[in-house]
């Protein structure tokens, strides 16, 4: 029976224009049951603004955008077997200029693939619509634009040759492709009339429509609609039946009982991916001067799938194919030879006897008189395709290159070093599918039960596109609902459609290990088969190659985020060395591991561009997958103390020394930060609480470091989240609320109440705070005065500003006496007293003491960018400003502003923008204060909605307003 041939819909706009053009269109096409499983719709966009602002741009003229659609059609569509392109207005202008170009490259026979080319719209002849207005508006030199007014001579060099060489070509060859053409006007169309429309070309019409609505069909009855569903189901005609396999490949062969045809009856659906779809192009081009191709990634990804594919296009195309599973090498390679005419003898005297099988295999395969495909399926042991004695990288075992021109040996392992399979191989990583590919795969398997395309694009995120876990889901699915024919009941009644398979696949992913609140366990979800095709066989197969220490460090890597890790900073050898679980790891050792870890695509490395440190660029990342089973390992549940425990040390020893208050170690932090989070809530609030109190004590110290960082840089909301929990959970891991750790991070609790703006609250939980530490660490310590200074900031904050100075004054003594004048926890407290001068009406004090924290700053080297010192520069601006030095201020601010490299929409930003926005209005510069102030409420509002700040900008503006005439 034949099988039809999938078409590709290539649209593409004209002048001024977007892929938006064809919305409708692409609506009633993947909609249409006559279509929709037969047709791929694209849509080729290009550069075509009215006016380019750059002076580091331009706009392309048609040569560049010609030569752009043939790179997409390589690229994208590089697998596609029929292609139609349906253009509108000046895009009909590009194909052309794209056809004649590929003509006089000699590339004809490139074009053959293309079906169908119909032109709505077109300007063949040029378009003189506004063409007086366009000429005299000389300052606008629009490329695209020129080359539509009548009779270009390249538009008319280009219909020439597609005139000669498509339309009127009667056989293909380099300069000659025979294509339908075709060219239609609208009835209504005053920008391209019917007339220009058709121009030269003999074959069209002219159907119902306007310039705009040509190309707009209300439903599938509308011409325009009828006339390209023509075209694709002509383009879509039937071939030869593709899963057919040959008599001689189906026949047993001679002396065994092995087959080594290709499963061609596993090949269901479509392949996914436009990055396996080029892949298999690019390995089947008979142009392709590489004879052995390896295919290697993560267990799951899909190789065999890929090399199942490969096969079957190179058997269509009249290659002899063998399938050989490596597992069983010897015996299907001496079927191999003996369906290419080695006697029983040969093949005896070869694998028993005296004579060399490998030799005599590929003696045969280079001397085959036809083109050949081997495909090496699941060669996950690479030694197993090499010599007796030597690595398989030498080329003298079962994996050869071929000599003859026209063999072919694709290989599917999960090692993709390149150094394992020698330089005359190809090795192709093989990556999961991305987002809309995994949904369009789950839609498909689940007949369209499962949910919406957006339900479906979350669950293949969920699962990180691994094609083995997406087809478990579709099937649980799709069993779930009746619809394979039988119903399944699940106890907890959980999983019914994506969306619910989507969030217990996350609850499992994201809870804490051994949790028991998150519903179905790993095996029940994903399949035993899964978690041992993602990772069990690739670490069984390092330990075979004598790096045990493999497994426990990916189960390391499992503990952190599913974030980028930074690995350098992290896997320390002296601190590993000391694991209970790494015991006597030399760095060699070591440095094997990751490898091997990498090798097997069990980790992905990474360099990050936009990192200077190469201790912080190199990064790995895990599949959630291979990420979320191993949280859930038996062996990490056993001994979490341990695991945990290392992970914990690991980012302290990567942290030590660097301050998170200081912006040279924000890079350190903002890689860091995410797995400090994951392993100290998995350590203070698992279920399973650890026993060892160094261990707690560690994850409650990364607990405070981190949310220092978070608050310093603004991120409120997840330090909240982090330390406030750990705090009202401390007595369930064996601590008190006044123990020190506990107070160091209720200090921070207040801190983030206070940066919040919810002063009362900040106020509040200081006064405890200070209590406690009075009692415990003394009224002199560090930690006491640090708290005693947030608590007069809480009270500042309230505007009670004559009771927050003797305050202050008595903490600045302390400090003095403690740490010194020029300690800069010293002069964070004299700016707060600053701002309190300031607040009572002494400008003039308030300047003096902005002015030599300052001073001292900048004489100790401190970054000028440094949180405070920003906020030291506000202060003085305000002074400035309340002594109606109105010029200085504003110089101030802006330099403040120049320095921060916060976001805009930071804390510390938007305090340091509301300063200038008042500064302008004292200047007398209201209409840009008001911009100022209504581009700062934006963020507010968006960032922080209803706080005091915000509350406050809002009056000031409406204020503002009110005062000025005409302004809403």
């Amino acid at each position: 029976m034949a099988a039809p041939i999938r078409v590709h819909l290539v649209f593409v706009h004209g002048l001024f224009s977007s892929a938006k053009t064809w919305s409708a269109f692409r609506q009633l096409i993947t909609t249409d049951p006559e279509l929709t499983d037969r047709v791929d719709v694209h849509c080729f966009a290009y550069d075509s603004k009215v006016v380019q602002l750059s002076l580091t741009k331009r706009i392309g003229e048609f040569d560049d955008i010609a030569d752009q659609l043939g790179s997409y059609l390589d690229t994208a569509l590089a697998d596609a077997e029929a292609i139609v392109l349906v253009t509108h207005s000046q895009g009909g202008l590009v194909v052309q200029r794209f056809l004649s170009r590929k003509l006089a490259a000699g590339k004809g026979r490139e074009l053959t693939r293309i079906k169908h080319f119909l032109m709505f719209s077109c300007p063949n002849t040029g378009s003189g619509f506004f063409l007086t207005m366009r000429k005299l508006f000389s300052v606008w030199r629009h490329p695209q634009e020129r080359q539509l007014r009548p009779f270009d001579r390249y538009v008319l060099e280009a219909q020439r040759a597609v005139l000669t060489g498509i339309v009127h070509a009667r056989r293909y060859s380099e300069q000659e492709c025979p294509i339908p053409v075709k060219a239609y006007g609208g009835t209504s169309d005053n920008v391209v009339p019917p007339y220009v429309a058709r121009g030269v070309f003999p074959d069209g019409s002219v159907i119902a429509g306007d310039h705009s609505s040509i190309v707009q069909p209300a439903d599938r009855d509308a011409a325009v609609y009828l006339v390209v569903r023509k075209a694709l189901q002509s383009a879509g005609s039937p071939r030869p039946e593709s899963r057919t396999v040959s008599a001689v490949q189906t026949a047993p062969p001679r002396g065994s009982g092995h087959s080594v045809a290709p499963p061609f009856a596993k090949l269901e659906g479509n392949l996914k991916g436009e990055q396996h779809n080029r892949l298999v192009a690019q390995i089947t081009s008979p142009a392709w001067p590489q004879k052995v191709h390896v295919l290697a990634g993560l267990g799951g990804t899909g190789k065999s799938r890929l090399a199942l594919e490969i096969a079957d296009r190179t058997h269509r195309a009249g290659r002899r194919v063998w399938w050989v599973s490596v597992s069983q090498i010897s015996s299907r390679m001496r079927a191999v030879a003996s369906q290419l005419g080695a006697s029983e003898a040969q093949l005896d005297r070869a694998w028993h006897g005296p004579g060399s099988a490998t030799d005599l295999l590929w003696d045969l395969l280079n001397s085959a008189p036809e083109p050949w495909l081997l495909v090496l399926d699941n060669a996950d042991d690479p030694q197993q395709l090499g010599p007796v004695e030597g690595p398989v990288s030498d080329g003298t075992g079962w994996l050869r290159e071929p000599e003859s021109e026209h063999g072919l040996v694709v290989v599917t392992s999960r090692v993709r070093s390149q150094e394992t399979w020698g330089p005359w191989s190809r090795v192709h990583r093989v990556f999961p599918l991305d987002d809309e590919d995994g949904a369009s795969m789950l839609l498909e398997r689940t007949e369209g039960v499962g949910g919406t395309n957006e339900q479906a694009r979350r669950l293949s995120a969920a699962l990180g596109g691994l094609p083995l876990a997406l087809l478990t889901a579709a099937a649980t699915v799709k069993a779930v609902s009746g619809k394979a024919g039988r119903k399944v009941s699940l106890d907890d009644g959980e999983v019914r459609d994506f969306d619910s398979y989507c969030k217990a696949v996350k609850r499992r992913f994201e809870s804490a290990p051994g949790s028991t609140r998150a519903g179905m366990d790993l095996d029940e979800l994903l399949g035993r088969e899964i978690v041992e095709e993602v990772y069990g066989i690739a670490l069984r197969q390092l330990i075979r190659q004598d790096l045990p220490q493999a497994a426990p460090l990916l189960k390391v890597f499992a503990c952190f985020n599913i974030a980028p890790i930074p690995y350098r900073c992290l896997v320390d050898g002296a601190v590993l060395a000391r694991s209970p679980l790494f015991p006597g790891l030399s760095p060699a050792q070591r440095t094997a591991v990751l490898r091997g870890l990498e090798d097997f695509a069990l980790v992905d490395a990474d360099e990050r561009e936009d990192v200077a440190d190469p201790d912080l660029s190199h990064v790995l990342t895990l599949h959630p997958v291979v990420h979320g089973v191993l949280r859930e390992d038996q062996d990490v549940q056993q001994r979490r103390t341990e695991y945990y425990g290392l992970a914990v040390r690991m980012l302290l020893h990567a942290a030590e020394g660097r301050d998170p208050d200081h912006p040279s170690s924000w890079p350190l932090w903002t890689a860091i930060a995410p797995h400090a989070r994951a392993v100290a809530r998995a350590c203070l609030l698992g279920p399973v609480g650890l026993k060892d109190r160094s261990v707690v004590s560690g994850a409650l110290e990364l607990t405070r470091l981190t949310a220092r960082f978070l608050i310093t840089r603004g991120l409120l909301v997840p330090a909240h989240d982090l330390v406030v929990p750990v705090v009202d959970a401390c007595a369930r891991f064996g601590f008190h609320e006044d123990d020190r750790e506990i107070l160091a991070l209720r200090h921070e609790k207040g801190r983030i109440a206070l940066e919040r703006e919810d002063h009362a609250a900040a106020e509040r939980e200081f006064a405890k705070v200070v209590t406690a530490r009075e009692r415990v660490l003394g009224e002199s310590d560090p930690d006491t005065l640090a708290s005693r200074h947030k608590h007069a900031r809480a009270v500042c904050e309230q505007g009670r500003w004559e009771a927050a100075e003797p305050l202050l004054r008595s903490i600045v003594q302390v400090e003095n006496h403690v740490r010194g004048a020029e300690h800069s926890d010293t002069l964070v407290v004299r700016h707060t007293l600053a701002r309190t001068m300031l607040a009572l009406g002494r400008a003039a004090e308030a300047e003096q003491e902005a002015r030599s924290i300052l001073e001292i700053s900048r004489r100790h080297n401190w970054p000028p960018t440094t949180s405070e010192t920003l906020f030291v520069r506000s202060t003085l601006a305000r002074s400035l400003l309340e002594q109606d030095r109105y010029e200085e201020a504003e110089e101030e601010i802006r330099g403040a502003l120049r320095d921060d490299d916060r976001p805009r929409d930071s804390e510390r930003m938007m305090h340091l923008r509301d300063t200038l926005a008042t500064v302008l209005l004292a200047l007398g510069r209201a209409p840009e204060a008001v911009q100022e102030f209504r581009d700062l409420l934006e963020d507010l509002r968006r960032v922080k909605p209803g706080s005091p700040m915000t509350r406050r900008v809002e009056q000031n503006l409406d204020e503002i307003l009110r005062q000025m005439p005409g302004q809403s």
